[in-house]
């Protein structure tokens, strides 16, 4: 192919989110020549990391662990803070929970034991580091973080996350094409990788390298992706994640024989608003997250999930899918007056039916009014009342003999107003990918390595299956991305 442009770097990281910018600076550190290409412009840049809460899920012996990340952060008002420990065994117990066993071994051991440590580099290199306020529950005067949910955010969300991460690689002065798409690998007549080929707004280039990293995220950019791999439908649900992320890696690394691995018919399938835009909904704030203090019913004014199974943490990105099952892929979260006080900020100033009779609701949403009657009483009188209501731990306070019964956190629907959010599936990322050894090097259809292309973050398959535990996504990235920056560093001879 005739290029505009030819140049030669040791690295080139494809996608410039969390996992591509560690491994960017990561290699620099270590004395290597790196050039990241990013498919966005420059103020879209950061990929899903951008769009995500900035959070990471790490493990930790509890509130001492903390002091060294949050040195210099500023820290919440209100009352002492007391963070509840989170062990590597329960880390890792909870992974394999949610996957359903499926998660590889060698990987979630591997996320759960340098979780940490890759968090204290991080915050080595210039990453601020804050609390996650949207899990503390204020508890006998003071500020709790429970054990399992995720705890350590980055400030200003995720997109202080990206910003921070470019101040970094700007400060070694890290090259970034932005508007640059990667098209196809370059490989010698070894069958080795040695560059790519990219499309920028001047044309054609060729960048010759010794490695490259495959750091550009799964397929949920791409609608014909969605509906071959995941099925009927999955083309017209909303795009939480970037609009960028089509399967330019992996369409790529499968042309010059990479094997895939990891569940190709799943994805973060989380909870956004149905007023949200159709491309990249979390812009404007869309999530919905607090349906374990209420109910959720579909169009026909009927339940079909358990609101309180666990934590949000580890079921808010399989609800999405369940509502994508219901007549119209709608839902409606609904609450009253006694819960109004504990629902995230996102659904302040939300659009939201209200009324103060739930005849009066079930008309502002267009459901039948004794259907939605009869699933609320019904609800009400199934809830056992001798375990108190305790936002701070599955509390067991349940419902008895209906399908599904609630298992935790359920209280009576019986104090006007009464509120309701319309509600669909937001698919925020992919959990097919390319099988990686545990150098991050892709393996081929021959389970043998293809010498100079790793892929990190979203990119690798094999850890999310069914279900995903929050912020294990960007501490896979980040994890996954110091073990590829280590390897190329080597292979260039610069270690």
């Amino acid at each position: 192919m005739d290029v505009k442009k030819k140049m030669g770097v040791d690295v080139v990281i494809i996608g410039g989110g969390n996992a591509g910018l560690v491994a960017a600076i990561e290699a620099t550190n270590r004395g290597a020549n790196v050039l990241v290409i990013e498919k966005s412009p420059r103020d879209k840049r950061g990929g899903n990391s951008r769009l995500s809460g900035g959070h990471f899920r790490i493990a930790m012996k509890g509130t001492r662990d903390f002091e060294l990340l949050l040195k210099d952060s500023v820290l919440p008002h209100g009352g002492e803070i007391e963070i509840a420990p989170y062990t590597e065994d329960a880390y890792y117990a909870d992974l394999m929970r949610v996957t359903e066993g499926l998660a590889e071994q060698r990987w979630a051991e591997m996320i759960v034991n340098k979780s940490y440590a890759t968090m204290l580099w991080m915050k080595e290199q210039g990453v601020i580091w804050g609390l996650n306020t949207g899990q503390m529950i204020k508890k006998d005067g003071k500020l709790f973080w429970p054990s399992g949910v995720t705890v350590l955010t980055a400030g200003n969300s995720g997109e202080g996350l990206v910003e921070m991460l470019y101040a970094i690689a700007e400060s070694r002065s890290i090259p970034v094409l932005y508007d640059t798409a990667a098209r196809s690998l370059l490989t010698n007549v070894d069958g080795e990788v040695c560059g790519v080929i990219a499309q920028s707004k001047e044309g054609m280039i060729q960048i010759d390298a010794k490695s490259v990293i495959l750091a550009c995220g799964g397929f949920e950019g791409s609608r014909e992706m969605r509906r071959c791999y995941l099925g009927e439908g999955w083309d017209l649900v909303k795009l939480r994640g970037t609009r960028y992320n089509t399967g330019d890696g992996l369409r790529m690394a499968f042309e010059i024989g990479a094997q895939s691995a990891g569940h190709w018919g799943g994805c973060h399938a989380s909870i956004v608003s149905e007023d949200s835009p159709q491309i990249e909904a979390e812009t404007v704030g869309a999530i919905r997250y607090s349906y374990l203090f209420g109910m959720i019913v579909n169009t026909e004014g009927k339940r079909f999930v358990d609101e309180g199974e666990d934590f949000i943490v580890y079921t808010y990105a399989k609800m999405g899918r369940e509502i994508t099952k219901q007549p119209g892929g709608v839902a409606y979260q609904i609450f009253d007056a006694k819960v109004m006080d504990l629902l995230r900020p996102e659904y302040q100033n939300a659009m939201r039916a209200e009324s103060n009779t739930l005849e009066g609701l079930a008309e502002e949403i267009e459901i039948d009014s004794d259907t939605l009657v009869d699933t609320v009483k019904t609800y009400n009188r199934a809830i056992g009342k001798d375990t108190p209501f305790d936002p701070s731990k599955l509390d067991g306070r349940r419902t008895n003999g209906l399908k599904p019964d609630k298992t935790n956190w359920a209280q009576a629907i019986d104090t006007p107003p009464f509120v309701a959010y319309a509600c669909v599936c937001g698919i925020t990322f992919t959990y097919g990918g390319l099988k990686v050894n545990e150098k991050t090097e892709v393996i081929d259809t021959r389970d043998m390595p293809i010498a100079g292309l790793y892929a990190i973050g979203e990119m690798s398959g094999g850890v999310f299956f069914h279900n995903y535990p929050s912020g294990t996504g960007l501490t896979k990235g980040a994890v996954t991305a110091r073990i590829a920056a280590a390897e190329v560093v080597a292979r260039a001879g610069k270690g």
